[in-house]
């Protein structure tokens, strides 16, 4: 009896062994229909698909911030009225502020760049050469481009720095290191017949990458002490970049500063400059969500059809069941099994799959490139090297309990059903 009692007990080896044998009779023996198979199939592509967009979604995000944070300042510090030396005192008291990792001086000025009879909008960034290591983006720490000259003679020199589609992009303008490049300034020079806007050539030491198309299409690096005759700043800077351990956490840092330089600089962050962007990317990550969600609540509504025509084809092997004594509630989640592991062999085949994609997102690429002419993600227009992807564990999580929870709920409706048919009629009638 003890050992009935153990079999018989609720989710015990009597319901597991019938759900499972429900879940395996062949359709002409009035087993799992097509639509459950439809259901297993769409809850699989509906799991697989959240991963992979997720994961795609994420490599952009972290892509497009590294790219920007890279070619940007994480604090600004606005020094253009102060000299030298005292935004240099200013730099030496931030640098001592928790989180901050660099401090460095710049010039930045918008100018008009022309070269191979092209010509467009460039803005100049005036660096010192001890602070190019400082640029995570330069793999060398701009050693090539100090083996170029830049920086070196007199007044700096005159070598500089193209980004990598303002020197040689589809719209750029076609030059390659030891090219030369006019560069022409808002600034003016007086003469007889009046002011004239200053201008120089310059020789293209180096070309950078900082992985944002938006800023390799804009930006020149130039010297500081040319920048400063150039722009007509000498022994002034305009702002300082200061770069944080966690670029998060701009508030705290811009606190921390205002108490060291007794609230004498004024601060902002790269977060007021590109509220736009970061907006943009959660909304378009929660709106994607939400609709692979809502797609994959679709693909569990077919488990109801599927349980319903199974507890149809069933009904005389539950009429059995209740007269021989399994009750209600025992039919009810023999039924309620059926749908739950419906669901979760759909997710669990959803998430090795999509796993797999992710971490092999090259292949899937170069796959994807034999069906296309040219490439998928070219790095000439978009700027990457590949497509990006990384795997967040907490969603690959989220999403296998989300279609759980989903195959669970929808299948309490049919199992419901079946634990309230009278078994005299349904005898009755077969």
């Amino acid at each position: 009896m003890s050992e009935l009692g153990h079999v018989a007990a609720p989710f015990g080896k009597l319901e597991r062994t019938l759900a499972w044998r429900y879940l395996r009779a062949k359709r002409e023996h009035g087993g799992a229909s097509l639509i459950s198979i439809i259901s297993f199939v769409g809850i699989f592509f509906a799991v697989a698909a959240l991963i992979i967009t997720m994961s795609v979604m994420s490599g952009f995000r972290a892509t497009l911030l590294d790219a920007l944070l890279g070619g940007q300042p994480h604090v600004y510090g606005v020094v253009a009225s102060y000299s030298e030396e005292e935004a240099d005192a200013l730099a030496a008291k931030i640098r001592t502020v928790n989180g901050v990792t660099s401090v460095t001086p710049y010039i930045e000025e918008y100018v008009l760049i022309s070269a191979n009879g092209r010509k467009t909008g460039a803005a100049v960034r005036a660096i010192r050469n001890q602070d190019l290591a400082t640029l995570p983006f330069l793999k060398d720490g701009g050693q090539a481009a100090i083996d170029a000259g830049f920086g070196v003679g007199r007044n700096g020199g005159d070598v500089i720095m193209l980004g990598a589609f303002l020197a040689a992009g589809r719209e750029g303008l076609g030059v390659r290191p030891g090219d030369k490049v006019d560069i022409v300034t808002a600034q003016q020079t007086a003469g007889p017949m009046g002011g004239t806007p200053r201008s120089k050539s310059y020789v293209v030491g180096d070309v950078f990458k900082t992985g944002s198309v938006e800023l390799d299409s804009l930006y020149v690096f130039m010297p500081m002490d040319q920048a400063q005759i150039l722009f007509q700043s000498k022994d002034h800077y305009q702002m300082l970049d200061i770069r944080l351990k966690d670029p998060d956490k701009t508030h705290e840092a811009m606190a921390g500063i205002a108490s060291v330089t007794g609230n004498a600089l004024y601060t902002f962050d790269w977060k007021s400059q590109r509220q736009a962007y970061l907006n943009a990317l959660q909304v378009e990550r929660s709106m994607v969500r939400l609709l692979v969600m809502v797609i994959m609540a679709i693909a569990t509504l077919n488990i109801i059809v599927g349980v319903v025509m199974l507890v149809k084809n069933k009904s005389r092997d539950i009429a059995i069941l209740r007269t021989i004594g399994l009750g209600r509630g025992g039919v009810l989640r023999v039924f309620l099994l059926v749908g739950t592991v419906l669901g979760t062999m759909g997710a669990a085949l959803g998430v090795v799959v999509g796993v797999l994609v992710v971490t092999n997102i090259g292949v899937v690429e170069d796959f994807l490139n034999l069906f296309v002419p040219g490439k998928v993600f070219d790095p000439d227009v978009y700027g990457l090297e590949g497509l990006p992807a990384i795997l967040d564990w907490a969603e690959v999580t989220r999403t296998g309990l989300y279609a759980l929870f989903m195959s669970m709920g929808v299948s309490i409706i049919p199992a419901w059903w079946a634990s309230r048919q009278d078994p005299v009629s349904a005898l009755r009638f077969e």
